[in-house]
């Protein structure tokens, strides 16, 4: 899509958004001029009152050009500049809002903010692109990307790619395509051609949250203990699963960032059926208290650590399955990604 239509297909999207009495008017400027915007976006209010603002149109915008663009909006007015693209993603919006600047994709994802004449104007569009580019490793879905997620969360860096390759356990070619796009999404910091330098942990697994969810992404089955769970984490303590498991969920969120008192036991097992019964748990869709999950793969059971007998999930994989588990969880997992990153949440 050529600059020009974008800039007009975006005052379409615009006025069909402005509330009654407003008005708009999106004029495309010479794009020859290389020292000034690309539109300039006029909206007047009821009163005949206006206001005028820059704008940089982008057919695509990833998270870590939103500082360049907002330095170069900010030569031209000292109004908050409009942004324009085809489709922005929920976390370049969210550095676009962070920024300041106002913003509106085709999709109609809009953020528009005037102090004079007073408007607010905000509307959801699309979530996903709905017309992708066909690059690969743009995406957390799947075991590969969790696990170089995990990995990227889990180890200090500097994290050379053909280490993070290693660890992750996947080639250095996919390691490679993941980390340049998380680097674009401004999720972590490599220099070209070299290791990976630093790490947005927290908004890593939150962008990881967006791709995987704990009750689908896994197999779940939801048992009940009618002893509660105080029995059930003494008879964890006391060897009664002869396979493995890992605790996640609240009860792993309370020994990292406590928050309340947890009501439903989450744990990764091999085989459920055989440890619902070692663990005497009967099969039930009402009240239930311990959800039993079959995990997605093997890396949640790496980097497990141990506390008071228990075996419990690596903060990482804690915090991404309590960000996308119901209830009160998600607070849960807020509170574990503070305690990441003030590093009190890495167990010895």
């Amino acid at each position: 899509m050529s600059e020009a239509t974008l800039i007009q297909e975006a005052s379409r999207v615009l006025e069909a958004r402005l509330p009654a009495g407003w008005r708009q008017r999106l004029k495309a400027l010479d794009s020859s001029r290389a020292d000034g915007p690309d539109a300039i976006l006029e909206v007047v209010g009821p009163d005949g009152s206006k206001a005028r603002l820059a704008v940089e149109a982008k057919a695509r915008l990833v998270p870590r050009a939103v500082a360049d663009i907002k330095a170069q909006l900010d030569r031209y007015s000292s109004t908050p500049g409009l942004v324009v693209a085809t489709f922005l993603t929920p976390s370049t919006r969210e550095r676009l809002r962070a920024a300041s600047l106002n913003y509106l994709d085709l999709t109609g994802n809009l953020r528009l903010v005037l102090s004079q004449p007073g408007l607010y104007v905000e509307t959801q569009g699309a979530a996903e692109d709905p017309s992708p580019a066909d690059e690969p490793g743009r995406s957390l879905r799947g075991p590969k990307a969790g696990r170089i997620a995990r990995a990227l969360c889990d180890f200090p860096p500097p994290l050379p790619i053909s280490n993070l390759a290693v660890k992750a356990k996947v080639d250095i070619s996919y390691a490679s395509r993941v980390v340049e796009w998380l680097a674009r999404e401004a999720l972590l910091e490599r220099r070209p051609w070299g290791p990976v330098q630093t790490i947005d942990r927290a908004a890593l697994i939150r962008r990881w949250a967006q791709d995987y969810a704990v009750l689908t992404s896994n197999d779940s089955r939801t048992y009940l203990d009618p002893r509660g769970l105080d029995n059930l984490l003494r008879r964890l303590a006391q060897g009664a699963i002869r396979g493995r498991y890992a605790l996640t969920g609240s009860l792993a969120a309370n020994r990292l960032a406590p928050v309340a008192p947890a009501r439903l036991a989450m744990l990764y097992v091999d085989d459920p059926g055989s440890a619902a019964s070692a663990l005497k748990l009967r099969p039930t869709e009402a009240g239930t208290n311990v959800m039993l999950l079959v995990p997605f793969d093997d890396v949640v059971f790496e980097r497990t650590w141990k506390d008071r007998g228990l075996v419990l999930v690596a903060p990482s994989q804690a915090a991404v399955d309590l960000l996308t588990s119901p209830g009160r969880a998600p607070s849960e997992g807020e509170a574990v990604l503070n305690a990441l990153a003030r590093k009190s949440a890495r167990p010895s």
